[in-house]
């Protein structure tokens, strides 16, 4: 191995720790968290309304009055697509291309109903409209888990010597269990035998409140590294589904 790669492994593991360390402080890790915290709402909106248009234009399409259900609906997923990908744009970063809509270059209802039917750019938005509940209930999980639970460790030097309050590890009752090992060797049996047991503990000192202080800071920065990660992920599936072309591969 040349010296030069030898340098270059912990150069690059020293850059992955700093980005860790560096995401509380960096702005786009919120943005992806307010990003999520607006998919729970926009998600169910999108999901009912989207739904039950294209229901209501397939299942009266045999009649005059679903063909303009049905493109209400499609027109109204363009319309989202569009703001979504200003949304992603503003808060994620995402690079996303607006795509063509075929519908633009159709002369005449006819032409006009093919190009939607056949335009991809349309499907990847109903694709993207209909994921976004998903999304939204994936975000509201990591923000109320990780970060909440994150909140209440680090608050713990505020409430853990309060009345009524209890701090740790709380069981109805100590958990006993044995662990043996048992190995037959001619006329003897050779084993071992470990019991494990678990006990209450729960924190009424403040070192010990400092201690589980310490574990909310380490807990946050895992969430918000998650949160992150997340809205990366959003960006990219933003520039998959919702622009023209592949979608490009970075970081923030």
């Amino acid at each position: 191995m040349a010296l030069s790669d030898a340098l270059s492994v912990p150069s690059a593991d020293s850059g992955v720790v700093r980005a860790v360390l560096l995401t509380p402080f960096r702005p786009r890790t919120y943005a992806a968290a307010a990003y999520l915290a607006l998919a729970f709402p926009l998600g169910i909106a999108y999901f009912v309304g989207t739904v039950v248009g294209i229901s209501l234009g397939l299942g009266l399409s045999v009649l005059v009055v679903g063909v303009p259900i049905l493109a209400a609906t499609l027109g109204g997923v363009v319309a989202v697509s569009i703001g979504e990908r200003a949304l992603a744009e503003a808060l994620l970063g995402a690079d996303i291309t607006p795509p063509s809509w075929k519908v633009r270059e159709a002369s005449g209802v006819t032409d006009g109903a093919v190009a939607v039917v056949t335009d991809l750019a349309v499907w990847g938005a109903v694709a993207f409209v209909l994921s976004k509940l998903v999304v939204g209930v994936a975000g509201f999980t990591l923000l109320t888990v990780l970060l909440s639970v994150g909140g209440s460790l680090l608050a713990t030097p505020l409430y853990y010597d309060a009345p009524g309050a209890s701090v740790g590890l709380i069981l109805p009752e100590p958990i006993r269990r044995e662990l043996s090992l048992v190995v037959p060797w001619e006329q003897f049996e050779v084993g071992v035998s470990f019991i494990v047991r678990l006990t209450s503990w729960e924190v009424s000192t403040l070192p010990g409140a400092l201690a589980m202080s310490l574990l909310g800071v380490l807990a946050l920065l895992v969430g918000l590294n998650v949160l992150h990660a997340a809205g990366w992920l959003c960006a990219r599936w933003a520039e998959l589904t919702l622009g023209q072309g592949a979608p490009s591969i970075g970081t923030d």
